[in-house]
């Protein structure tokens, strides 16, 4: 017997910014609510909780919520570091996409094949959702699709088409996915700062984050600190260092969870020779900004980034941004 449809990612709905914590606990149905509410500790950093929320429906009769509980339960182990974990959840996800359940679930597992393809940065990134499957998903996950495809232009380093890609999507999406529209606002804010444009990309910084602080959706910003190139740092470090610290200790604990999945045969961890400040100064020098450059936008005097960038080829062991930008890439 078919079980009855139900949401895949209610998170994904549409609802107004700051209302998050209303939507989910109105939502009639008790799987769609525990995992609108994973995905929500998720967003918020809190991985502990996602982790527990997700637990109990990993095994659901329903495919949407077992799915959605595998993608919040997986993600969530990333940033505690249970690798173990995290594989048994993509293993499980893998297994389900051999045997769709109807084509909606098919349309489902493609895009999470697709999303989970340009997470961990594999080097064979699958083709975009089929135009076929893209009309069975909800507009919600049509829009975070969307982010996947500007971030993979972005690692393809089409920064234009990264740039376009996003910001088309924000124009439909109009700030009624809160959480969809943080992460296509810091997808289009990492394309517009490789673009060495700043000013569009700290309007897109600033946009992410007038959104997020309504929700305190931290997590799209710790899994793209370095991608956004000195934009936390700029912004956080000094006028709220409380915040920055909150941010800087997740991004530690991400990146270390990530790279055990992303490259778990490298002995040069990044992660542990760099601070998160440094990382993001590395990665402003490897995208072609010069001391000057950085200074500038850092609003630090050049002999401060001198003496960084030289302690940061130091610690890694490298004498120039092609090898740095080499090592970063491992």
């Amino acid at each position: 017997m078919k079980y009855p449809t139900k949401v895949f990612m209610p998170i994904w709905s549409p609802f107004e910014c700051g209302m998050a914590d209303r939507m989910i606990a109105e939502l009639p149905d008790e799987e769609e609510r525990a995992v609108a509410l994973a995905a929500q500790y998720y967003f918020q950093g809190k991985y502990r909780e996602a982790v527990s929320e997700s637990q109990t429906y990993l095994d659901s009769l329903c495919p949407e919520i077992r799915s959605a509980a595998l993608l919040l339960h997986s993600m969530a182990n990333v940033g505690l570091g249970n690798t173990e974990e995290t594989k048994a959840d993509l293993f499980a996800l893998q297994q389900a996409m051999k045997r769709p359940e109807d084509e909606h679930m098919a349309a489902i597992y493609e895009a999470l094949r697709f999303l989970f393809s340009v997470f961990f940065h594999q080097d064979e990134v699958p083709e975009f959702v089929q135009k076929k499957n893209m009309a069975l998903l909800s507009e919600g996950t049509r829009l975070y699709v969307m982010y996947g495809v500007s971030h993979t232009m972005y690692l393809r380093k089409n920064y234009r088409e990264a740039l376009g890609a996003a910001k088309a999507a924000l124009m439909i999406a109009a700030d009624r996915f809160p959480p969809v529209c943080v992460y296509l606002n810091v997808a289009a804010s990492m394309a517009a700062s490789s673009l060495h444009d700043m000013e569009q990309a700290d309007d897109f910084f600033h946009q992410a984050w007038q959104i997020a602080e309504k929700e305190d959706y931290i997590q799209p910003f710790v899994e793209h600190h370095g991608m956004l190139q000195g934009q936390i740092e700029k912004y956080f470090r000094n006028k709220n260092p409380k915040r920055y610290n909150e941010i800087a200790e997740k991004v530690l604990a991400f990146s270390r969870g990530w790279m055990k999945i992303h490259n778990p045969n490298s002995v040069n961890k990044v992660t542990d020779r760099l601070s998160p400040y440094e990382f993001a100064l590395a990665m402003m020098a490897v995208k072609g900004k010069s001391n000057q450059e950085i200074a500038d936008y850092m609003h630090i005097s050049i002999n401060t980034v001198k003496y960084h960038v030289s302690s940061i080829y130091q610690k890694v062991g490298v004498s120039s941004r092609k090898e740095l930008e080499q090592y970063l890439n491992r």
